[in-house]
């Protein structure tokens, strides 16, 4: 990285008394604000917008590039499953519907796709404790589907939270939850590219013990190491969250860590987990949490709870120095509110996506995410060296802060294309308006279909 993110925001800086006044109303801390740079492509005209199904945060993935083409997997205005496809450097998207369809009303039946090293796409939809949904694309690079499969024909009746992974190989990953909110366990899966054949690395990789369930990301880093974080949860209430977890695994997820090298003995329980960060229930801590890496392999963790009982809401960048936990305290959010209840949620920040860039002396963090305080716009929030403890006028480090977007986009989250952020630096993620009905996973709003997008944002 030539250019630090500071320099490159310093020469996008466009600062209006104005708009710094209508932080400082909202927020109790407002960062220093920036105007950052963004694009955005159509995909289609209307895609369903009464839940948030879309465009939920921690769906990997949404988006994915394979070499010269970027695949997106949605919902459209009649909640039929649709895949679309274009070449990269070109605007124009390749439609097709799929002719299956999910109760999109409920928001945990999100898309989750990947292209394997052969060129054929995989999708997985339409899960919330329910039999696994799977299909293949017919030929390499088509958007035509065959008939639903099964990967393996066991421990996939109660599926929650698919999460394609793609390996250096070509092979792929899969995670998903076995069983209920707080009463389930981690299932992995490996797809060797050799047989094309699906083998279960992991039956029970993290176990709730019929007491509690793990809500995780998970994330790859350049040398193939996986990398896991999650977050307890007791019951189906979300205020029942607590602690952010870790554990690595060197070998493609058959052997698995703390950060000190000492193995688990699977599968990993609450007695057993790394704690990273010891968060008491019913601080507001939002389930899951998400993970990145830097170039030295070394993980990041972001999520937002309450410090202390009664602090609004912030999010925080959680990271290992020196064999412990470092955390670097992040944007609060612009109002308070109390996290609680059962189904999808929807409070006025949304989950964030993480992005994590190495430099030659720093370790840069972006934050991308919505806040209602601020227009209900996508906001990027980026500090500059997570290493640094002063600045140069003796002050703690600051992060900066900006929007990509000029409109609100309802109860939007975000979800990042890998490939591209590993690859080019650049964010794209889908972007939608989007209604959520507060804790209903029943009942969508009555919100009109509305155009679906991919933002990009380059982070140059």
């Amino acid at each position: 990285m030539c250019h630090t993110p500071f320099a490159r925001f310093a020469r996008l800086l466009l600062v209006s008394v104005l708009f710094l006044a209508l932080l400082a109303c909202q927020s109790a801390e407002p960062p220093v604000s920036t105007a950052a740079a963004a694009r955005q492509i159509p995909i289609i005209d209307a895609a369903y917008a009464g839940s948030s199904v879309n465009v939920v945060a921690g769906s990997r993935q949404t988006l994915f590039t394979d070499q010269e083409h970027q695949y997106a997997g949605f919902y459209d205005a009649a909640g039929q499953l649709t895949l679309a496809k274009r070449r990269l450097g070109e605007t124009q998207w390749q439609v097709r519907r799929t002719g299956y369809t999910t109760a999109v009303q409920d928001a945990h039946n999100t898309v989750s796709l990947v292209v394997d090293g052969q060129g054929y796409l995989h999708v997985a939809w339409g899960h919330h404790n329910t039999p696994l949904q799977y299909a293949v694309s017919q030929t390499p690079g088509a958007l035509s589907l065959g008939a639903p499969v099964s990967m393996l024909g066991r421990t996939e009746s109660s599926v929650t939270y698919p999460q394609f992974y793609r390996t250096a190989d070509g092979g792929l990953l899969f995670l998903y939850r076995e069983g209920g909110s707080g009463n389930g366990r981690l299932v992995l899966n490996r797809f060797d590219p050799n047989t094309r054949q699906w083998q279960r690395l992991q039956s029970n990789l993290i176990d709730g013990e019929g007491e509690r369930s793990a809500y995780w990301d998970m994330t790859i880093d350049s040398a193939g190491g996986l990398h896991l974080a999650w977050v307890w949860r007791e019951t189906p209430d979300v205020a029942s969250n607590h602690d952010l977890l870790y554990a690595y695994s060197p070998d493609g997820g058959r052997r698995w860590e703390r950060s000190d090298g000492t193995a688990y003995s699977l599968p990993i329980t609450m007695a057993s987990a790394e704690v990273a960060v010891e968060i008491p229930q019913s601080r507001n801590l939002m389930n899951p949490p998400v993970i990145a890496t830097d170039a030295r392999h070394r993980p990041y963790i972001s999520s937002y709870w309450s410090a202390t009982e009664g602090e609004r809401p912030r999010f925080s960048v959680v990271y290992q120095r020196d064999g412990g936990w470092l955390t670097r305290p992040g944007p609060m959010a612009g109002r308070d509110f109390e996290l609680k209840g059962w189904g999808t949620k929807r409070p006025p920040i949304s989950r964030a996506a993480l992005l994590v860039e190495t430099g030659e002396t720093n370790v840069g963090a972006h934050l991308i995410y919505r806040d209602d305080s601020l227009g209900g716009r996508v906001v990027l929030a980026t500090f500059e060296n997570l290493g640094d403890t002063v600045d140069k006028e003796g002050q703690a480090g600051r992060w900066l802060r900006g929007f990509l977007t000029e409109d609100g986009v309802g109860a939007w989250e975000p979800s990042v294309d890998p490939t591209q952020w590993h690859n080019n630096r650049e964010a794209h993620l889908l972007l939608q308006d989007v209604d959520q009905i507060d804790g209903n996973d029943r009942s969508g709003s009555d919100a009109s279909a509305s155009p679906l997008k991919v933002l990009i944002w380059e982070a140059r």
